[in-house]
């Protein structure tokens, strides 16, 4: 098949080499996705009441469960606030450390996690409409193993995009959930 008299392209290859880039590119964003998700989870466990009140004065680290930095930083917010003589609100307090929480794990976590889910479904176009093209391009017999075999190929290609889509689509609306529950956990700690 000749495409502009230019480039000479046999359709057998073109539908195996373009089937595994779409696949791979696919695959590999929902592993680092779900690579993402796993630390989402790790880091949204849920903790004791006893722990986080022992730990609620301590400084604040890296490697804190989101209930811990929840906790840290209502108490750090609560006890600034009395030094100064001006205390705010406690559902102030409480207010501005769920949304201060909720942004960080969504701009660290579920927000990336997004990102790779809504790059699938295009790649996986991608692969289909490649397919198509041989098809309407290849000029030999209509009935032949390649027509029939090249849009069956690649709609696999959006197929597995669509899956991979859904399933992450599913898993973040779980770490949302988890995440509220870890945010609410650390705000019941006494100040």
């Amino acid at each position: 098949m000749d495409i502009l008299g230019i480039i000479t392209i046999n359709p057998n290859s073109f539908n195996i080499w373009s089937l595994r880039i779409s696949l791979t590119l696919t695959t590999s964003i929902f592993i680092i996705a779900m690579i993402l998700a796993v630390r989402a989870f790790l880091h949204a466990k849920a903790l004791d009441h006893k722990h986080l009140d022992g730990v609620k004065d301590q400084h604040a680290s890296p490697a804190d469960t989101l209930s811990e930095s929840v906790a840290k930083m209502l108490w750090a917010t609560s006890q600034s606030d009395n030094t100064t003589g001006a205390a705010a609100p406690k559902e102030f307090l409480y207010d501005a450390t769920r949304e201060v929480a909720q942004n960080n794990f969504n701009g660290t976590f579920v927000n990336r996690i997004y990102m790779c889910a809504n790059l699938l479904p295009p790649i996986g176009l991608w692969g289909t409409v490649a397919g198509m093209i041989v098809i309407f391009l290849y000029t030999g017999d209509p009935g032949s193993a390649i027509n029939n075999g090249a849009i069956g190929a690649k709609l696999w290609s959006t197929y597995f995009a669509l899956m991979y889509y859904v399933m992450l689509q599913a898993i973040c609306v779980g770490l949302d959930v988890m995440a509220k529950r870890s945010i609410n956990r650390g705000l019941q700690v006494k100040i």
